[in-house]
Parts: structure tokens; C-alpha cells; sequence
């Protein structure tokens, strides 16, 4: 320990200048105020300034002392004075070591030290364009320390003038190609901005800088300890120890980031909010992997059949829109930067009815913040693109045809298909801060893909300025419009009020059963209620369903027969899954039947997330899919409670 101190107090010693230079760089800004063209904005000009000065150090210094304060000394043979006095060679290798970072550090603290002391910490707040934290102080040392080891690497590559440069940069270029590509990949597999986002491979891999500057300690102390005096030898056991131990970091990171990629919805540990397609078997899923880190992956999977396509994780879960017979699915995928996703993307079509699904890359490019809607054939597909709707024939999905570019009014719009060859855009919402609504704004409005010509059909009454959602039925025919408590159900074409649904229930939610009947649900006095309707003009008759926060309509497991969930509090994490109960209510007689607890219904966010409302199908696939409260996705049998676990839970 006294050997690295006293190398460590020579090193400082021979630079001591650098010191007072640094005090003397940090007394200029204290002269900003008498600046004229400085004057009621010094204090912030001082501030950034001495900032920018002291970070200018921190990074300048390092890379010049790592440079130089090592390999400067083996290249010019000045290594063996030390290497003449009773010490150790990792003494002297610390001790060049710790005088840099004093050196450094220590300089760019002097040249904060004047402003420091007159404005105190106020200095470096945000107020006056500094950090605001002291999170990046923390890194400072951190981030010195890797700034002088890779000077030194690659100075020592450089000036030691050895056959093994050929060797380190083949491999520099070969474990920065793979480590890089490696992070990319799992930075893509697992940005749980949405869900989770403390959650992330990314986050995960916390050790990768610090085993990086291990690896850069042990490789420069092994350097000084075997090569001492003797450049070739120097640099040999520099690079055989660097790149003998970044394989060591790079082999795992490339294995873990094929083992993501290769993941399938099998690997799944939980799902979270499924969407269905209208008819047969494909849903939309997505969740984390199972013992894969943090990552994440996102599928369309056939729940009978097990085919799947796997898609491009989307942050905030981006859905898919599935063709009204099912038969195809549409989505846009983001085209990935380096480290992001573009604000463009490109639309992907999938043949679920084919012997071997895929997605196919169509020539279709838009914004990520497109509405989709897809013909009830699957052959056409519009794209709502910010002011732009345009028509797609895709029955060759690889080569989309245009038949449809019309410009639009920026608008919160909803489009979809009113079979094969009209298009109806109507309103889609108004958040509670809206002060004024503009008539257009409440249009309801229908293309015609053959003449080309739009025709104005209805539109909503404006109401109460309130938090307003409008949804669409899966046929076109009705809109569904919630303001608060009030859910009203309207003519899809004209807009015309049908039926008031709701007034006093809280959350209300609606799904159309088969046969003309619809069923709503909602709380009221800390009690779930089901409104049955056996047509839109029938009066409804009410259901109570017990002290509950939250309710969930399912789907309609049998003819007139719909899934409940109920739960004691109004969040939907594991805990108040694991808490609810699930019940069968018969909505002719009232019949409530208790089911298997803790299962919620799987598409139980489509309702907050889907502008269409699913279509009336008793028996659908769909309609027995549930959650546990694992977030395991289950098939359950209404007629005896067995469930099978399609994907994630325990294995």
C-alpha cells in the first residue's frame, strides 16, 4: 500500500501545475456579470459555463493521462526506475493508476471549487441550466476510470508498435460488432415502456460495464506485472488477456440474445390482455419470457392448432386487426433504428388460413400512430395516416395497390369496413379537457371505394362536455358512446340515439350477445350489475352480482350464457386477480353460477383499447379464454371446470 501511494504521490507531484491552471480556468466565470452582454442572465451563463469547463476536464484529462502516464513510460524504457526500487509491480501499476484519477477528478473539482463556493449548491440545479440531480456526480468516477483505460488499451496498441495490432483490431471490431448487436437485440425484445417498465433486458445487464472495466484493470495490471520493461512482451500480455477475457463477456450476451430471438409463445411465463380475431381460433398475445432475463416477446397464436407468428414487440403492446372472418391479420411494424423505433413503420400481413401461416412485408409504409382496418374478406385494407386515408388492395399482400389517397382533416377518427367496398369513419373520443368540440368533429361519414365519393350520413349530438369514448360495433351497425355514467347506443350510419344502456353505473362496459341481445355491466353502491336487454328496445332487466370494485364481461360461452369476472378492488394486478371470482350468469332467468375464483376473462383490456366492440358469437373459441392469477392463458370447459393451460404458468 505505502509503494502505490508514494508512485501514486510522484505522479501527482510531476503535474501539480495542472492543478493550479485548473483553480486559475474556474475563476472566469466569476467575471461573467461584468459582461454587458451578459447582464440578467450571468448567474445561468456562469453556471453552464463552469459545468462545461469541469466536464471538459473529467473527460480530457483522462484520456490524455491514459495515453501517456503508462505507456509512455514502457515505450521510453522509464518504466525501470521504478522497476529498480523495492516494489512490487502492481504497486506501481495502482499507483500510476490512482494518480490519474486524483489527477483528473481532483482538477475538475478545482475548476468548479470558485462557483461552487459562492453560489453553493444552487451551482448545479436545473433552475440555473445545471444537472438538477446529483446522479450523474455518482457516475463521474465510473465513467474517468473507463475513459483512462481504453485510452490506455488503445495507446498501448498504437505505440508499442507490435505484430499484434493486426490481431486487436481484427477482434476489437469483432466483440464491439457482437456485444452491440447482441444489446440491440434484447433492447427490442423487452422495453417494457407500457406494462413494466422498470423491466428490461437492457436494465438487466447492469454487470456489463462493470465487468468491462474489470476487464480493462486486470488486462493493464497484467501488462505492467508480466511485460514490465519489454514492449513486445508488454503488449502481448496486454491483448492476450483483454480479449481472453471479453470472450468470457461476449459469448454469454450473444448465446442469451439468440435464446431470445428464438423464443416461442410456449416460453411465455404470463400473458397479458389477449385480442381475438371475430371468428375461429387466432388471438394477439403478448407477455414476458420465461427464464430469458427480462425480455419479452409478442405473437399471434392459434390457440387449437399452435402455429403462431412471432411480431416485433411495440412499446404500449401496439394491437393487430384481424379480417371479420378471421382469415387474416394486419399490423404495422416500426422500422427499428439503431437504438429506437422510427416514427415510420411498414404494414405486414398474415394468411392465418394458409398450411404454414407467416407474415408477408407488404410495399405499404406509414406512420407508427396509424389506425388499421381491415375488409371482413381480408383483401382490402385502410390506413388512417394523421390527415391521409388510403385504400389498399391486398389480395397479393407483397404488392399492395392504391386504390384509395384522400386527404383529411386532422381528426380523432375511427374507420373501419362496411363490407367489402365502403368505408365509415366516425368519432372515436374527446378527453375530459376539451373545452370546444367542432361539428365536423361529429360526423359520421362513409366512403365509397368504387365512385370514389364520400357522403356525409349522420352525425352525434354533442352533449355534455365530458370524458367522451365512442366504439363500433364489429358489423358497422351500431356505436356504442360512454360519457361518464352515461352509455348509449346509437345508429352506426346515421347516429341517430337507439337506446340509453346505463345512467347510474359506474365503469359501465357492454358486449353484443347473439340473437339481438346485449348485456351491460358496471357498479353500483359497491355492487356489480348486469343490464340485459333481449333486444336495443326491450326494457332491461337488471341482475345484481354481489359487492364488487371492478367487473369484467367475458364472452358468451353458451346462447344467452356470459362470463363475469368480479373483484374486491379496482386495480387488475396479480394480487386482486388472485382475490376475484368468476361467475356464469344465465341473462333469460337470472341464474348466477359460481365458477373457478381467480380467472379473469383474457381480452379484458379490449374494452379501454379497441375502438371495435368483439361480434356476437355464442361458443366462440374466444369466449374460454381466461387469466389465473399467475397470468397463465387457460382454456376452461364451463360444463365441468377443467382448464388447459395454453401458454405461461407453471410447467
Amino acid at each position: 500500500m505505502k509503494g502505490t501511494l508514494a508512485v501514486a504521490a510522484r505522479e501527482i507531484a510531476e503535474r501539480k501545475l495542472l492543478f493550479l491552471g485548473a483553480l486559475v480556468a474556474g475563476l472566469l466565470p466569476l467575471g461573467f456579470p461584468l459582461l454587458p452582454v451578459l447582464r440578467g442572465n450571468s448567474r445561468d451563463a456562469r453556471s453552464v459555463a463552469v459545468l462545461l469547463l469541469a466536464a471538459t476536464i473529467a473527460v480530457a484529462f483522462p484520456l490524455v493521462l491514459g495515453a501517456t502516464i503508462l505507456v509512455g513510460d514502457i515505450a521510453q524504457k522509464r518504466l525501470g526506475f521504478y522497476f529498480s526500487r523495492p516494489l512490487p509491480a502492481a504497486s506501481i501499476w495502482a499507483g500510476k493508476v490512482l494518480g490519474a484519477l486524483l489527477i483528473s477528478v481532483g482538477c475538475a473539482l478545482l475548476a468548479a471549487a470558485p462557483v461552487i463556493f459562492v453560489e453553493g449548491e444552487s451551482a448545479f440545479s436545473s433552475d440555473t441550466g445545471g444537472l438538477g440531480s446529483r446522479g450523474p456526480l455518482v457516475l463521474a468516477l465510473p465513467g474517468v476510470l473507463v475513459l483512462f483505460l481504453l485510452a490506455h488499451v488503445v495507446a498501448s496498441m498504437a505505440r508499442l508498435r507490435s505484430a499484434w495490432i493486426v490481431l486487436d483490431f481484427f477482434l476489437a471490431a469483432l466483440f464491439a460488432v457482437a456485444i452491440t448487436f447482441s444489446i440491440r437485440s434484447l433492447f427490442f425484445a423487452g422495453f417494457w415502456s407500457f406494462y413494466e417498465p422498470w423491466r428490461s433486458p437492457v436494465r438487466s445487464l447492469w454487470w456489463l460495464p462493470v465487468a468491462l472495466i474489470a476487464i480493462l484493470l486486470t488486462a493493464s495490471c497484467v501488462q505492467v506485472v508480466d511485460g514490465r520493461t519489454d514492449t513486445r512482451r508488454s503488449h502481448g500480455a496486454l491483448s492476450a488477456t483483454l480479449w481472453g477475457l471479453m470472450t468470457l463477456i461476449a459469448f454469454p450476451l450473444v448465446a442469451l440474445a439468440c435464446w431470445v430471438s428464438a423464443a416461442t409463445p410456449k416460453d411465455l411465463a404470463a400473458t397479458y390482455s389477449t385480442l381475438s380475431a371475430p371468428r375461429g381460433s387466432w388471438i394477439g398475445v403478448s407477455g414476458p419470457l420465461r427464464t430469458r432475463g427480462s425480455a419479452g416477446a409478442t405473437f399471434l397464436y392459434d390457440t387449437v392448432s399452435g402455429h403462431f407468428i412471432k411480431r416485433q414487440w411495440e412499446r404500449g403492446g401496439d394491437p393487430v386487426e384481424f379480417s371479420a372472418d378471421g382469415t387474416r391479420a394486419a399490423w404495422l411494424e416500426g422500422n427499428a433504428g439503431f437504438f429506437e423505433l422510427k416514427r415510420t413503420g411498414i404494414l405486414r400481413i398474415a394468411d392465418l388460413g394458409a398450411t404454414a401461416p407467416a407474415a408477408i412485408v407488404s410495399d405499404v409504409e406509414a406512420s407508427v400512430t396509424v389506425q388499421l382496418a381491415l375488409s371482413p374478406s381480408g383483401r382490402r385494407v385502410a390506413v388512417l395516416d394523421d390527415s391521409t386515408l388510403a385504400a389498399y388492395e391486398i389480395s397479393d399482400p407483397s404488392h399492395a395497390r392504391q386504390i384509395l389517397a384522400s386527404r383529411r382533416e386532422k381528426e380523432y377518427r375511427s374507420i373501419a369496413f362496411v363490407g367489402e367496398d365502403t368505408i365509415r369513419l366516425s368519432p372515436r373520443g374527446f378527453g375530459a379537457i376539451r373545452k370546444e368540440i367542432a361539428p365536423r368533429e361529429l360526423e359520421i361519414e362513409e366512403i365509397d371505394l368504387l365512385s370514389k365519393k364520400s357522403l356525409v350520413t349522420g352525425h352525434l349530438e354533442r352533449g355534455p362536455l365530458a370524458e367522451v369514448r365512442v366504439r363500433i360495433s364489429a358489423d358497422g351497425r351500431h356505436l356504442v358512446v360512454t360519457r361518464g355514467k352515461n352509455l348509449t347506443l346509437h345508429d352506426g350510419r346515421t347516429g341517430a340515439l337507439l337506446a340509453t344502456l346505463s345512467e347510474q353505473l359506474e365503469t359501465p362496459k357492454m358486449r353484443f350477445l347473439s340473437g339481438g341481445r346485449l348485456v351491460v355491466a358496471g357498479i353500483a353502491e359497491a355492487s356489480a350489475r348486469l343490464r340485459f336487454f333481449e333486444s336495443e328496445k326491450a326494457p332491461a332487466r337488471t341482475i345484481d352480482l354481489g359487492p364488487a370494485r371492478t367487473v369484467v364481461i367475458g364472452g358468451e360461452i353458451a346462447p344467452g350464457r356470459v362470463a363475469v369476472a368480479l373483484s374486491p378492488f379496482k386495480n387488475s394486478d396479480r394480487w386482486s386477480r388472485s382475490s376475484g371470482r368468476l361467475v356464469f350468469v344465465d341473462t333469460a332467468s337470472g341464474t348466477i353460477v359460481p365458477s373457478t375464483d381467480g380467472l379473469v376473462p383474457a381480452d379484458r383490456f379490449a374494452w379501454w383499447f379497441s375502438p371495435v366492440l368483439p361480434p356476437a358469437e355464442a361458443g366462440s373459441p374466444a369466449s374460454r379464454l381466461f387469466l389465473d392469477a399467475s397470468g397463465a392463458l387457460v382454456r376452461l370447459d364451463p360444463a365441468t371446470g377443467n382448464q388447459e393451460v395454453l401458454l405461461g404458468g407453471r410447467r
